[in-house]
């Protein structure tokens, strides 16, 4: 959406974060508001710009987790007693329940993630292994360097994957969405961040059966690692605890070679493209499904996939 119409501007953005006044700066009039929505997986990415300096009082964020990735200009917030500035480059969390107050330059061009909070706080629960006792809360300072080059990253593909018009399947949905928030609780500073990272009891051999054979029967779900926690009862550093201890793996690194063997096994019926098949078992990367594949077997996908739609295939390879 593109308007002059400041009222109208307001209506658009309440609908996507959270009912807000806005206040034109100083003497500019001539705000051009732009307001660009996507939504490759269940929390959308949000470009907002209103072209010139603009104050906002949005309340209490009712229910409203957004990380605002700043891709030009600059801005400062105010959330409670906290206060914060950001420019070019440079992403600030925001946490729901707080008194937020923002400014933005007339150059602000805000990249903003706005985060399902039910599952944001369920899946910091299951980390934790337990129900949280306070509402989650980040602290209001730009993410370190290093987190901002993941974070850009990791949000430029999906600005990128949503261009191209191809959906995202669910499973692929499922695990970026559990990526993206997996990110924040690891690395950026909340009130449950010290709980994190406490050590998690092993659990026995048993457990990690269980477990592996839920995710064989599941495979083809949009089952993500915090799934398989909660469906037996421990937390997910339990759950990598044991997989370290009597595997010598992950849990997520034995969910994707269950899946990547349901993947070859459909590839050598040669009846789907190598892009389906990906995206059907939770890669929402070809390239890397490619990588990945051809590690485990010793062979690119489109390899397995061309020998098992020839009309002579088992005639001479089996």
């Amino acid at each position: 959406m593109r308007t002059r119409d400041l009222d109208e501007a307001i209506e658009a953005v309440s609908k996507v974060y959270c009912p807000h006044t806005v206040q034109v700066a100083g003497a500019h009039r001539d705000i051009d508001v732009v307001l660009e929505i996507t939504r490759p997986t269940s929390q959308p990415l949000v470009e907002l710009s209103y072209g010139v300096p603009v104050e906002i009082d949005a309340g209490n964020f009712p229910r409203l987790f957004l990380m605002m990735h700043c891709a030009a200009g600059r801005a400062a917030a105010r959330q409670d007693n906290r206060e914060a500035e950001w420019r070019k480059g440079q992403t600030l969390p925001f946490s729901a329940g707080r008194y937020t107050q923002l400014r933005f330059d007339p150059a602000f061009v805000q990249k903003g993630l706005r985060l399902d909070l039910d599952k944001l706080e369920t899946l910091c629960a299951r980390w934790l292994g337990y129900p949280l006792e306070e509402q989650l809360q980040f602290s209001l300072h730009p993410f370190s360097e290093n987190f901002e080059r993941i974070w850009r990253r990791t949000l430029s593909y999906l600005w990128t994957w949503e261009e191209g018009g191809s959906p995202l399947g669910d499973a692929p949905r499922a695990a970026f969405d559990e990526f993206l928030l997996t990110l924040l609780l690891h690395h950026h500073p909340h009130n449950y961040s010290e709980e994190m990272l406490e050590a998690a009891p092993t659990p026995v051999p048993r457990v990690v059966r269980r477990a592996e054979r839920f995710m064989i029967d599941n495979a083809e779900t949009p089952i993500t690692v915090s799934v398989v926690a909660a469906h037996l009862g421990v937390s997910i550093r339990s759950l990598q605890a044991g997989f370290r201890q009597w595997r010598n793996t992950t849990p997520n690194t034995f969910l994707r070679n269950v899946r990547m063997r349901s993947a070859r096994e459909v590839l050598r019926s040669g009846e789907a493209s190598v892009t389906d098949v990906a995206l059907r078992y939770g890669f929402a990367n070809p390239g890397r499904f490619s990588a990945y594949y051809k590690s485990a077997f010793g062979e690119r996908p489109s390899s397995t996939r061309r020998r098992g739609s020839s009309p002579t295939r088992g005639s001479t390879e089996d």
